[in-house]
């Protein structure tokens, strides 16, 4: 290629370059991933120097979960490409509605598992030590890779059945944005509501949310659908998917993200050790 032209060429692209970082420096961080993805053209591909060519860009985000993941019944979530998820919790109390569990505040265990692997435990304690800022787990999940949520809690000194988004019982369920609870009753609606649960439902009862974030609800204090008691409000998650690194720049992981529990310890029953407390959930 001769050298004027060679310079052209190199004139037009740089200029299609320059526009293009200039688009995603303007983007939000908080709404809309900060690398655009999508095509950008200049015409005409070959221009006098000083000349500006006409840029044609088409820049597609991702705006739903769908276009990110698949959500299956009860809620697995298996992300279609590589994506960051973020684990938050939200709330948690199982004897708020069942006289029989008591008054006192009951510890509950929530706990992932990543592409069929054992289900690590993300935190462990009651509604006092949820801080919804704090996330529980953040974790690259690659395409195709399954993740699932689990939880139980401490009754009378022992576990409760351990409940997932693997159990055909449908105890936990993953919800997004635009969804309704499975209850039998309108639970936005019941005097029961937790208060914790109360601003992820709109007025009509549905979930509200963002469009990347996924609801995780488990009822794990009864297994009769029927009940009035059946409200998936023992254990609330939020899970939020994204193709930037959420990094907060603590702990001490390889990528400098912090996965430990924020609960008291890892602990159950008795002073019992839980033995996948230490373990790091983003070990390689």
């Amino acid at each position: 290629m001769p050298a004027a032209m060679k310079s052209q060429h190199v004139a037009a692209v740089s200029a299609a370059l320059i526009a293009l970082s200039a688009l995603a420096a303007s983007a939000s961080p908080t709404t809309i991933p900060a690398i655009p993805q999508g095509t950008l053209s200049a015409f005409p591909t070959i221009v006098q120097t000083g000349t500006k060519p006409t840029l044609t860009w088409s820049i597609l985000y991702p705006s739903t979960v769908s276009d990110l993941a698949v959500v299956s019944p009860p809620g697995t979530i298996t992300p279609t490409e590589d994506v960051y998820v973020t684990v938050q919790p939200v709330g948690t109390n199982p004897s708020t509605c069942d006289p029989t569990q008591g008054t006192t505040p009951l510890y509950t265990d929530a706990r992932v598992s990543l592409n069929g692997g054992p289900f690590l435990q993300i935190f462990y304690g009651t509604q006092a030590d949820v801080d919804p800022a704090k996330p529980l787990y953040i974790k690259k999940v690659l395409a195709n890779q399954t993740l699932d949520f689990g939880g139980r809690f401490v009754r009378y000194g022992e576990w409760s059945p351990f409940y997932t988004t693997k159990s055909a019982n449908f105890q936990v369920v993953a919800l997004v944005n635009g969804a309704t609870p499975p209850t039998t009753f309108p639970l936005h609606q019941s005097s029961a509501l937790a208060s914790y649960l109360r601003p992820y439902l709109d007025a009509s009862g549905k979930v509200h949310i963002g469009p990347l974030s996924i609801l995780i609800l488990m009822e794990l204090g009864q297994t009769n659908h029927g009940s009035s008691c059946f409200d998936y409000q023992d254990q609330v998650l939020l899970v939020t998917l994204s193709k930037k690194h959420p990094n907060n720049g603590h702990g001490n992981n390889l990528d400098g993200v912090d996965c430990s529990n924020p609960g008291k310890g890892h602990g159950g029953p008795n002073g019992e050790i839980d033995l996948s407390g230490g373990i790091d959930d983003e070990r390689k």
